[in-house]
């Protein structure tokens, strides 16, 4: 498999729409060709301690960033 797209979501809590950040690798031809990262404010927007113990995100870190459907109306153009 040389042409792929990897994907990474990290959640907030226990919520699945809780996504904090979300990251993106493009592979092409074996070669990585692209890749971003990007912060998310969850929904519902509070932390669970295990979620933070775990990614190190915490409630001010994405307290001013974009919830997920403004994030995704950017990437999916982009990618």
């Amino acid at each position: 498999m040389l042409n792929f797209a990897a994907i990474d979501f990290e959640t907030a809590n226990h919520n699945r729409s809780s996504i904090c950040s979300l990251g993106i690798v493009i592979v092409e031809n074996g070669v990585v060709t692209d890749k971003l990262y990007r912060l998310i404010r969850p929904r519902p927007n509070f932390y669970c301690s295990w979620a933070a113990d775990i990614h190190g995100l915490s409630y001010y870190d994405t307290l001013n960033e974009p919830e997920f459907p403004e994030v995704w109306g950017d990437i999916k153009v982009e990618f």
